[in-house]
Order: C-alpha cells, then structure tokens, then sequence
C-alpha cells in the first residue's frame, strides 16, 4: 500500500489504537472488498454489523447517492456514526424516511425497489445459501427428532431471506473457515445464490428475483458459475493461496479462475479507521 504524509489528527489515531498506516486487518480489507461492490445510485438493504461498515465506506466514496435502507424502517439515512443496530437512533441521521419494517419489506422492496442486500452469515454452502438461524439442528430437545437442542442459536433471519429474496444482488460478507462453509448449511436461512441444481434452484421454488451473488471472506470473492449454480474462487485477496482457499471450503472449490483482487487503498483505510468505525466496535473484531 501506497503511504503518503501522514497528518497529525491520523498519525495520533494510529499511536493510539496500535495500528500501522501501511497494513491493514483481514476486516479493514473484507470492508474494503464489499464496498467495491456496492454502486452508486443503487437501493441498498444492508444488515447491521459488518455489512454498516461496507455502506459507510461506499457512501463516502464511490457511491454517494446510494440509499441505505434498514430493516427498522429508516431510509436514505447518512452513516456518520456506527449504529449498534438497525433500530439505533445514531442509524436515523438525514434520513429520508423514518418508518416501520413494513414499509421497508412492503413498499420499498416488494415493490422492486431493492437492487441490492448486503448480509452477513454464521454458514455459506456451496451454492450461496446461509446460515444464520442455528447450529447442530433446529427444534428444542423436547420435540426434535434425536432429543436434543441446537448447540448453537443465531439471531436468525431477520430481514435476510426477505432481502436475499427480492434484491436483484445480494452481497454476503464473512470470515473463511471450513466450518463456516460447508458443502451443504446445516439450517437454510437464506437463499442467496441458486439455491440448488436445476430442477431445485430458486427460480422452480417461486424465487423469480435476485441468483446474483458474489460471497466474498476474508480470502476471496465467491461468485455462482452461471451454468451449475455453485461457488467458485473469482478473485483472491493479496497474499491468498488458491491452497489456502481450497483448505478452508467445504466443497472441492473451482480456483482454476480466480485472479487478484487490488490491495485496498491508503484513503480507504483511513476513511474506515477515521470516520467510519473510529472506535473499531466492528473492526476492533479478532478472528477466532
């Protein structure tokens, strides 16, 4: 990365949070990777959590006149301090609309208006569907078929399967772990990609919108291949082995096609560091 002089406000950030202005976290980076996708003027459903940071950063580059749109019911807002969720007040700031989930499902996305969702997940399979509802089954032991409980619950869906089901684009961001993608997810939360092969893809199932994916970790961007449906390694992040990706998928991924994907920049990282999460709430985040 490219370092030019250094400020003084930003080189006293940097003193105190321990950072250097040459490297970055896998998070600054993943950040930086899922706000390249987002374009401007595009209507944008984004989760809270890591997919606020992507938002932020796009919005503060390349895509001003994007619309955020919140699950809660706030639209068109301007992230200028990270909200702890989609309902927080700090997520309101020169928004257009302040309304309810109703509105933002209903009139806005049922409607067509929703060109792409921005999520995050617990599990990724080999065809784009997530996880964020539970591990290890679903029903409680007194009713579940073997008489145990889930060893894991999530939050669950939220507004994800609404989202991934009526965005023409959805954009999942996660840390890549084998356990965190396996060849099939242990509960179906979300249709993101295909769904399955053909015959049990989204469109037989009734999903007539979205199937463009791009699912992109802390490793790579994921994209579906447009004749079966399955992931595969489109771009690698610096650094990044085809093996390390291969060792860290649940499935035999394709890497045959995968090119470099571009170091992130000295402005984008210091937008994120500065102005987007300064306190580092979500990219303070170690991995585990």
């Amino acid at each position: 990365m490219e370092v030019p002089a250094i400020d003084k406000e930003y080189q006293a950030y940097l003193d105190r949070m321990g950072l250097a202005p040459d490297r970055y976290s896998y998070l600054e980076g993943l950040a930086v990777a899922v706000a390249h996708e987002i374009a401007d003027g595009s209507f944008a459903f984004v989760g809270s959590g890591l997919p606020l940071l992507a938002a932020g950063l796009a919005q503060r580059t390349h895509a001003p006149r994007m619309t955020i749109i919140l699950e809660a019911g706030t639209i068109g807002p301007t992230i200028r301090h990270i909200p702890a969720s989609i309902s927080d007040a700090r997520a309101a700031y020169k928004a257009a609309t302040l309304s309810t989930l109703v509105d933002a499902f209903g009139t806005t996305a049922n409607r067509g208006f929703c060109t792409v969702g921005v999520l995050g997940a617990a599990e990724c399979d080999m065809y784009g569907n997530l996880n964020s509802t539970s591990m290890g089954g679903y029903y409680a032991a007194g009713v579940s078929d073997d008489g145990r409980g889930p060893r894991t619950r999530f939050t669950g869906s939220g507004g994800a399967n609404d989202i991934a089901s009526l965005a023409d684009k959805t954009i999942a961001m996660m840390v890549h772990e084998k356990r965190r993608f396996p060849a099939h997810c242990q509960y179906l939360t979300t249709p993101c990609g295909m769904r399955g092969p053909h015959g049990e893809d989204r469109f037989d199932l009734g999903l007539y919108r979205g199937g463009n994916c791009v699912i992109i970790s802390d490793l790579c961007k994921m994209r579906p291949d447009p004749e079966t449906g399955v992931l595969y390694a489109a771009q690698l992040f610096p650094g990044v082995t085809p093996e390390q990706v291969k060792e860290n998928t649940g499935w035999d991924i394709d890497v045959s096609r995968a090119t470099q994907l571009e170091e992130p920049t000295y402005e984008e990282i210091r937008l994120l560091r500065m102005e987007v999460d300064p306190d580092r709430h979500y990219l303070g985040r170690k991995k585990k």
